[in-house]
């Protein structure tokens, strides 16, 4: 009789498995569902917590946000920034793990955040958006905290900690997803007759190349004052009736940030995005690219002249800029460059309609940006907190999209 001998395996990293209708097959032997419902919450919570607080900070003291202090637990008075770079520098000598982010803020730990936040001295900043005392409030996020260090940490947790991550987080950052909520979305057209003293100047800003389009949130403190960019066409090639190749004008949305600093320091921040393209009978392609510079509308009244004048000036530099790569497009300037796209003619059955490829004509957040610029963020989901598919100064989604049908 053949004996059969079991061979031990030993670190057997399993996988989870791909289901249709977006189900997977998750090992046994994995950690239990709770472990990943607490680290999906945590990421969201704290992630969330850092844009807010970045957020006032900016609105509060603009180009001298990340200079703040506070104690930081140890009884020593740091900034932010210092706080930051040595991190930074440490996560360089292994820049070739995970993706590379230079904000400072995103390099506080969330004990930080908590300290900063509820310390004497930023804490009449931030109470309006806390129902409840400093001491309750400081009290909740701590419990949070407590339960984070022990995931991070490798300590076990119970299936009761998630629901009391679930609930201290509904209680603390109900308010801050109000707040954030009206930070991410301007949906709403400034009206024509508005009282704001800088609506009627910044409304009849344009021209050939850049329209204007202020937009403002639905508690009216935060703007959006809008760019809206026509990349002019500098090159068309056809090859045959069902492709065709371009060169157009590719705004580099971060270089806004980089080189008008006066205008960037009073702005939250600047995001942008590709509106889908369209294409006429003589196969000319037009792409408008979208470009969110948004601010506290106190910010904007306070600085008016500054800001209305660092609008003027992109405009008039993307217009000179558009002009010199019209008449040579092998030009570079600092804020526009030549890029390729195309458009690509299909049927299927009784439907003819055009495929565009223009992603290289969006600019996603990278690690020099300024830390006023996004990168291609839009959000058009209003449950921030949990629903979020990407986070700001951050390259890529972290969930897919979740639709309602």
């Amino acid at each position: 009789m053949a004996v059969f001998k079991l061979e031990r395996l030993f670190m057997e990293w399993q996988t989870a498995t791909a289901k249709e209708n977006n189900e997977y097959k998750i090992p046994e032997r994995w950690l239990h569902l709770h472990y990943y419902e607490a680290l999906n919450i945590l990421f969201r919570f704290e992630n969330s917590l850092r844009v807010f607080v970045y957020a006032v900070l900016k609105n509060k003291y603009y180009e001298q946000w990340k200079t703040q202090t506070f104690n930081t637990g140890d009884s020593q008075q740091k900034s932010i920034q210092n706080l930051a770079a040595k991190r930074i520098s440490q996560a360089e000598n292994f820049g070739y793990l995970g993706y590379d982010v230079k904000c400072p803020i995103m390099h506080l730990t969330s004990g930080e955040l908590i300290e900063l936040l509820t310390s004497d001295n930023y804490w009449p900043l931030f109470k309006s958006h806390f129902r409840g005392n400093k001491e309750i409030i400081k009290n909740k996020l701590l419990e949070i905290g407590s339960i984070r260090n022990s995931l991070a940490h490798f300590r076990p947790i119970k299936s009761d900690d998630v629901e009391i991550i679930k609930q201290n987080a509904k209680h603390t950052l109900i308010e801050i997803e109000k707040c954030l909520d009206n930070i991410f979305n301007q949906e709403q057209k400034v009206p024509t007759n508005s009282t704001f003293s800088w609506y009627k100047k910044i409304s009849t800003l344009g021209n050939t190349f850049v329209t204007t389009n202020p937009l403002i949130s639905k508690d009216e403190k935060w703007i959006n004052l809008q760019l809206i960019f026509r990349s002019p066409m500098l090159e068309k090639n056809k090859y045959g009736d069902t492709y065709v190749a371009y060169k157009i004008a590719k705004l580099i949305t971060p270089n806004i940030a980089r080189d008008f600093t006066d205008l960037s320091s009073l702005v939250t921040y600047i995001s942008e995005s590709i509106r889908y393209p369209g294409i006429n009978q003589d196969h000319d392609i037009h792409i408008r690219k979208i470009v969110n510079i948004v601010l506290s509308e106190q910010a904007l009244r306070e600085n008016s002249e500054a800001i209305l004048m660092g609008i003027e000036n992109i405009i008039s530099k993307i217009s000179e800029e558009s002009e010199l790569l019209i008449q040579d497009n092998l030009a570079k300037g600092t804020l526009l460059e030549t890029a390729s796209c195309s458009a690509h003619r299909l049927e299927t059955g009784d439907r003819k309609y055009w495929k565009f490829e223009y992603n290289n004509l969006k600019r996603s957040y990278q690690p020099d940006d300024p830390d006023e610029y996004w990168g291609d963020f839009f959000s058009n989901e209003h449950d921030i907190v949990a629903g979020s598919t990407i986070y700001p100064w951050m390259s890529s989604e972290i969930s897919k999209e979740e639709f309602p049908f």
